[in-house]
């Protein structure tokens, strides 16, 4: 995100740290300041459901919750009862749709990337090229997705067993799982992560993702094979 389409900076707020690029005609200032205001402001209401329901953040199973919680919450809920995975399995995901959307509201811009700890929210009006970390893999990095503005708003999520200090079942060293929702995308890239035992599996994982009717497009990598598939085009790099 570091060029001169965009103006992009990290805003970190305790565990949450996100690199937020803005195209440049719509970039302001003030635009850092108001991205880590929006993340004090999710963190706090996600803290204090949690304190009153230590359960959504315990749990690896769906959590169900009440009628009038924030919108966050709900989104959070909705995706993992959808994915079979705990509620904060969507957190990154679901953060960074929402203040994706906020910064657009907020400065009118027409692009805006959020990304949050491997997990990517976007809107724009040209193609990008998102490359996969994989870890130690020979494949890392090598393997990227191409949307274009016709497929954003778009989330492009990741779980992996062997990368970072997120919690998964699974070995794969990266499950890339494209959406339109962001706590979806999430959600979904830890339950078919967590399926990953081997890299025998990779193509029946892939197949059962894709079926999902919500999912763009998925990349798998476990050591040196990869399997892909979905709308969205996918390149070398």
């Amino acid at each position: 995100m570091g060029n001169r389409r965009w103006m992009s900076f990290r805003a970190a707020w305790r565990e949450t740290d996100l690199w937020v690029a803005i195209d440049r005609e719509h970039y302001q200032h003030e635009a850092k300041r108001f991205t880590l205001d929006r993340i004090v402001y999710y963190r706090d209401i996600l803290e204090n459901y949690i304190s009153l329901r230590p359960e959504f953040r315990d749990s690896l199973t769906p959590v169900s919750v009440p009628d009038g919680s924030h919108p966050l919450i709900i989104s959070m809920s909705n995706a993992a009862r959808q994915a079979g995975t705990g509620p904060l399995s969507a957190v990154a995901g679901a953060t960074a749709e929402y203040i994706c959307g906020d910064i657009i509201e907020k400065f009118r811009a027409e692009e805006v990337i959020i990304e949050n700890g491997g997990d990517i929210f976007m809107k724009l009006t040209a193609p990008v090229t998102v490359a996969v970390y994989a870890g130690d893999s020979p494949l890392s990095e090598k393997i990227a997705l191409r949307p274009a503005p016709c497929n954003t708003p778009l989330a492009v999520c990741c779980s992996s067993g062997t990368v970072g200090h997120s919690l998964s079942f699974g070995v794969a060293d990266a499950c890339v799982i494209a959406c339109r929702d962001g706590a979806l995308a999430d959600a979904f890239a830890t339950a078919f992560g967590n399926e990953v035992k081997g890299k025998e599996q990779l193509g029946a994982v892939t197949e059962k993702a894709l079926k999902v009717p919500e999912i763009i497009s998925v990349v798998i990598v476990k050591d040196d094979q990869v399997a892909m598939g979905g709308s969205l085009e996918i390149k070398l790099v």
